[in-house]
């Protein structure tokens, strides 16, 4: 039965208008609201064209919008990542007195927060702190962009040395690196960076405070610098069909013995295979310390998809030889083992593991094994370590 009762044309115009405005995307409530927004709300509020109520949930449906505090800067974006994980690690010793024990540790691997942007056209900006239970710089770098050829960068960050150790902690396939990027890594020291290239190729050169990787010494009275080239070749589009294929050449020198690194020259050549849900990644790592003593070795890790882009299988070998009275230790969590023998110059390590992708590299979970044994292969030696250490855990970033 139709109704008689009369229409109330006011009311009728207000939602008509209040329509119109939402899709003319007046107020946009699709992006991020920011404080004109909210004062239009409250004006409809006040105008009896919405309720309190549908104003109040139309801002929880909205975002909060943190804008730059200059004018100069035209981005601005809020960056980190939580990486969470389970550690057990049992050892043995054989040809040794002592026996080893195991290891067990829920960790907090890395709790990281911080800001990137770009200033004006040419110039971007990163700065990025640990915050745990002390909080540090992380790395901190300003970039000029205006020639991709030849960039500049000033700051704190890694050097270019070594394909898995440049491989953001957030994209690594394994719980942890291997024990021989860990061997070679240049830490993030304060240095000058000039980077680029064009086409196929592309190079990095750089040169570093080599006294310390912490800011709290700056560049005065410096007495030991780190000198940094690279050489890299993507070939993706020479080869086609979806294959990608990079070879990368990377060298570091430090000048005095005093500094942090622990050679005097480094040396990484490392190759890298994409080809549908099939990866492979292999690199080959030498280093001379300042009492010529020498450090060589390398890894191979093959990974596939076994659902595509969210169940991945991966396997990693590892080998790492050193001269006579090099010790090369264990891995993150086997070091950690109360007795084991670690002061073998000879390494090898079999990984196995698998991740499940929730959102890409931006949430996962992750989980491995590691077989690694350090013996002493001079001559007459007989201490050997090994250590079966499990790891899970869950990466997250934004």
């Amino acid at each position: 039965m139709q109704s008689n009762k009369p229409m109330n044309w006011k009311s009728t115009l207000r939602r008509t208008l209040f329509a119109a405005t939402l899709a003319a995307g007046g107020l946009a409530f699709a992006a991020p609201a920011n404080a004109g927004n909210r004062a239009l709300l409250d004006t409809l509020v006040a105008n009896d064209v919405i309720t309190e109520q549908q104003a109040a949930n139309l801002r929880r449906q909205t975002n909060t919008v943190v804008t730059p505090n200059r004018g100069t800067v035209s981005e601005l974006k809020i960056r980190g990542r939580i990486q969470g994980q389970f550690a057990y690690s049992d050892g043995s010793n054989r040809g040794v007195l002592a026996d080893a024990g195991d290891y067990s540790s829920f960790e907090l691997r890395r709790t990281r927060l911080g800001v990137q942007g770009r200033l004006l056209d040419d110039w971007r900006f990163l700065v990025e702190a640990n915050v745990l239970s002390d909080t540090d710089l992380d790395s901190g770098i300003l970039t000029y962009a205006a020639v991709p050829e030849a960039n500049v960068t000033f700051g704190k960050a890694k050097p270019q040395f070594g394909h898995e150790e440049n491989t953001s902690s957030a994209s690594i396939l394994t719980m942890e690196r291997s024990r021989l990027t860990g061997l070679f890594n240049g830490g993030k020291p304060l240095g000058l960076r000039v980077h680029g290239g064009s086409g196929i190729f592309s190079y990095y050169l750089g040169v570093y405070n080599g006294q310390t990787v912490s800011t709290s010494r700056m560049a005065r009275d410096l007495d030991s610098y780190l000198w940094n080239a690279s050489a890299g070749f993507k070939l993706d589009e020479v080869i086609g069909n979806g294959t990608g294929l990079r070879f990368r050449l990377d060298y570091l020198h430090s000048d005095e013995a005093t500094g942090f690194y622990r050679f005097e020259d480094a040396l990484a050549a490392s190759g890298h295979l994409v080809h549908a849900g099939f990866d492979l990644r292999a690199e080959y790592m030498w280093g001379e310390r300042h009492n010529d003593g020498n450090i060589r070795g390398f890894y191979v890790m093959p990974s596939i998809f076994l659902v595509p882009d969210t169940i991945q299988a991966v396997f990693r070998y590892e080998y790492i030889k050193g001269d006579d009275g090099v010790a090369l230790g264990h891995n993150r969590y086997a070091d950690r083992v109360p007795g084991l023998f670690a002061a073998g110059n000879r390494y090898d390590a079999y990984y196995l593991g698998s991740t499940y992708y929730i959102a890409g590299d931006n949430l996962k979970l992750m989980a491995g094994v590691e077989r690694a044994e350090n013996r002493d292969a001079s001559a007459g030696g007989t201490g050997k370590g090994r250590a079966t250490t499990f790891i899970a855990g869950v990466r997250m970033q934004f």
